[in-house]
């Protein structure tokens, strides 16, 4: 999501158009140096903050010319020294508007504008963008210069004189300009291209398609301020919005994640079928069709391969790692005649890394899942039984319990398991194939005829993806996945495409 205007520097910076607001304000006190270390933490390739100037001539930030909003006093900065200043504790009101306790939100002071540009050049991931709330542009450029910051630096507001001085003093620094739902777009685009801006910033409430486009075809790039509800990223994404203002970074973040995952084919034909999926939650799918294990691209294109044991069941992702439950003996029989494990890969390379032996998993283990830190392995069942059982380990496969689910039987147990959107997710062979769905604690809550024994696996943004199989004569096994999301009535709807306007 790159900003379509030439003039942005060229470095290894991310472009992912998220804009911390304020910092990581929604679960950090705004404008204070952990919402700006956990806002370059999470992703996001800009955070933003504001400045004002005191009455000893410190640039501070904050948005507010007093300190009454957010702190326990209620000081002018204008009228303050930064001495006085730094007797409020900044953290006050988020501390008790999210009920916090003070060891879970420390006390915070202003920060000067020094502080958080030393933050943000410590590293080369997260960019600033400065909004000033008074005329101190200049102060502002002057302190980029003499720290040698410019790399690191951009400017946001709806001022335009403070936007021009911005231009007149480092043209070379990026100008995203603060537009209200209600200008006058083309009069907007005028003057930004008169001035150099690269970005306009429109209020979400006003976005258009036709508002959105004219941007873009101007040179311009697009975003929109503030943008908090998960819904109405949604909808700012599907209007083509390049960029989003949020409180809510690693919110954003993980939407964007999640809608880079569509309806698609995985490349090639195998002797055996599809098994079980996993992602890793960015750029990469992987598959294992029992006797080899495969890693694709989010277009289905193959980038690694490698042979495995027959059988390798389900996997999971986790740490760089891939986690793959494999029986080497019998499946469904009564114990004693399995030879269950799970086996690790490097989810780079596909590289074997190590190899844990599960004897608990009596009846074979099929399927795998990553959860609250520990693994949870799931498997066969004979003929008669009742209920499924859970395997839990801990990182190092030390046992650590046996969960029972009273699921009433299904054929061959459970072959893929996953845990999306605060529940368990449990995909089973039968004529008709059957979906199961459990809360944390294994309790039963749905069970619907739906096939996800092939794959099943959440996503960033609250979907999941489901897998689908289908054999043709005289070429092998072929597999994909469809996306899905949950639904009361049916288990998982599938939605083909997730978004329409997208590839």
């Amino acid at each position: 999501m790159q900003l379509s205007h030439a003039n942005l520097p060229t470095t290894a910076f991310l472009q992912n158009g998220v804009t911390a607001h304020r910092g990581n304000s929604g679960e950090f006190a705004e404008n204070t140096l952990p919402a700006f270390q956990s806002g370059i933490d999470v992703g996001a390739d800009w955070i933003e903050l504001d400045i004002l100037r005191t009455k000893d001539c410190k640039l501070v930030v904050l948005h507010d010319r007093t300190t009454g909003r957010v702190g326990d006093k209620n000081l002018d900065v204008a009228e303050s020294t930064y001495e006085e200043l730094r007797t409020v504790d900044v953290a006050t009101v988020f501390r008790r508007r999210t009920g916090k306790t003070r060891d879970e939100c420390p006390p915070q002071t202003i920060p000067l504008l020094d502080d958080v540009l030393r933050l943000v050049m410590k590293q080369e991931q997260t960019r600033v963008s400065i909004q000033p709330k008074m005329d101190v542009v200049a102060e502002a450029i002057a302190l980029v210069r003499k720290l040698g910051a410019e790399r690191w630096v951009g400017f946001n507001d709806g001022s335009l004189p403070y936007m021009t001085e911005v231009k007149r003093l480092a043209p070379e620094l990026p100008v995203f300009w603060d537009r209200a739902a209600n200008t006058d777009i083309d009069d907007d685009l005028r003057i930004a291209n008169q001035r150099g801006f690269e970005s306009l910033v429109l209020h979400s409430s006003g976005v258009t398609v036709e508002k959105v486009e004219k941007i873009k075809a101007a040179g311009i790039a697009v975003g929109a301020w503030t943008v908090d509800d998960r819904a109405m990223m949604e909808t700012m994404l599907d209007l083509g919005v390049e960029r989003l203002y949020t409180d809510h970074p690693r919110r954003l973040l993980a939407l964007q994640a999640g809608r880079a995952f569509r309806s698609l084919p995985c490349e090639g034909a195998y002797p055996r079928h599809l098994q079980g999926i996993a992602t890793n939650d960015r750029d990469a799918l992987f598959w294992s069709f029992t006797d080899v294990l495969i890693k694709t691209d989010l277009d289905g294109k193959v980038v690694a391969k490698v042979p495995v044991a027959n059988h390798h069941g389900d996997l999971c992702f986790h740490g760089g790692k891939l986690y793959v439950a494999v029986n080497l003996g019998q499946f469904n029989k009564p114990a004693g005649r399995v030879d269950s494990w799970v086996y690790v890969y490097d989810a780079t390379t596909l590289k074997e890394l190590a190899r844990h032996k599960t004897p608990e998993v009596v009846h074979g283990a099929g399927g795998i899942a990553f959860h609250g830190g520990n693994f949870f392995v799931v498997g066969g069942l004979p003929e008669g039984s009742n209920e499924n059982y859970v395997y839990e380990y801990d990182p190092s496969f030390a046992f650590q319990k046996r969960h029972v689910l009273a699921s009433g039987f299904t054929l061959m147990g459970i072959q893929t398991a996953a845990f999306a959107e605060g529940h368990w997710w449990f995909g089973c062979y039968g004529k008709p194939p059957v979906l199961l769905k459990a809360d944390p604690s294994f309790k039963l809550v749905g069970r619907w005829e739906l096939d996800a024994s092939l794959g099943i696996v959440g996503l960033p943004d609250g979907r999941l993806l489901v897998a689908r199989g289908a054999n043709e004569p005289g070429k092998g096994n072929m597999g994909r996945v469809v996306p899905a999301v949950a639904d009361d009535t049916q288990g998982l709807r599938i939605i083909e495409p997730a978004h329409p306007n997208r590839k």
